[in-house]
């Protein structure tokens, strides 16, 4: 008897198991979508800078307040991958944003790889992408914020995820990380966005967060950078660097292009 409790258990958290994974995947499904087609022209593999495409002076979410001693990152095409590297000596931050908006549920990824630099106390290191509203300002603010960061005053990684709802940044999930060499994906499916990240070489992704969000349209935009939150002094003895390549939309309902 006890023998079939237990064969009866274990069934039953098996059968939990694979419902779990097949509510997962058919959450992540997007069932409207533009053709692969149109979606195409949109993917880019950095091999030059699609201006057309691109804002390139993306240092700030908009509306966020200037800093005295700043300089924006510079912001290259190197062997075929985006490469990002903030100065020295200063605030630094820099990046890309979309000059389209995506309409409705999308499912949109990017290579990122980041090593982040030891025994490094003066600034702050970090990556983030974000799905915003585009041109509002921060006051108003709505969109999911998905990030890799090394603090100061830390000697580990983190990965996390936040959300702006009408301006104010609400902090999510987030579990200690390396060095990152991957991929991370944000997949929006009516109003909850899910943020997922893989390993280079390995297959399936790991979901961090899902995030009950906004349906509206939203701009997608990266960033890397050397200072966090309310940092008031830097040194930034050294450059921080990052790589990014593979962009894709692998689904979307609309594209709208108005501001290309």
């Amino acid at each position: 008897m006890q023998k079939k409790s237990i064969f009866i258990s274990c069934l039953i958290c098996l059968t939990l198991l694979i419902f779990a994974c097949v509510t997962e995947r058919a959450s992540l499904k997007i069932e409207k979508s533009l053709p692969p087609s149109k979606l195409a022209y949109y993917n880019d593999s950095f091999d030059k800078l699609r201006e057309d495409m691109w804002e390139t002076k993306i240092a700030y979410i908009p509306g966020e307040a200037a800093i005295d001693n700043f300089k924006l990152a510079d912001v290259h095409i190197e062997d075929g991958k985006l490469g990002v590297d903030t100065k020295t000596g200063c605030f630094s931050r820099g990046g890309l944003a979309t000059k389209y908006t995506i309409k409705g549920d999308f499912d949109i990824q990017i290579d990122c790889h980041i090593d982040f630099l030891e025994g490094i106390r003066d600034m702050d290191q970090f990556v983030q992408l974000f799905v915003v509203d585009k041109g509002k300002e921060i006051e108003a603010l709505d969109g999911v914020m998905f990030g890799l960061i090394k603090r100061g005053d830390r000697d580990i990684g983190t990965i996390f995820s936040g959300y702006f709802e009408e301006g104010r940044l609400q902090l999510g999930a987030w579990h200690y990380s390396g060095n990152f060499h991957g991929a991370l994906r944000i997949v929006r499916t009516g109003d909850k966005i899910s943020l997922l990240h893989r390993e280079q070489g390995k297959e399936g992704w790991k979901k961090l967060d899902t995030i009950r969000s906004t349906t509206k349209d939203l701009m997608f935009a990266f960033r890397l950078g050397n200072f966090m939150g309310k940092r008031t002094s830097i040194t930034a003895r050294s450059s921080v660097t990052a790589r990014f390549d593979n962009f894709r939309i692998n689904a979307a309902e609309g594209i709208i292009e108005e501001d290309i």
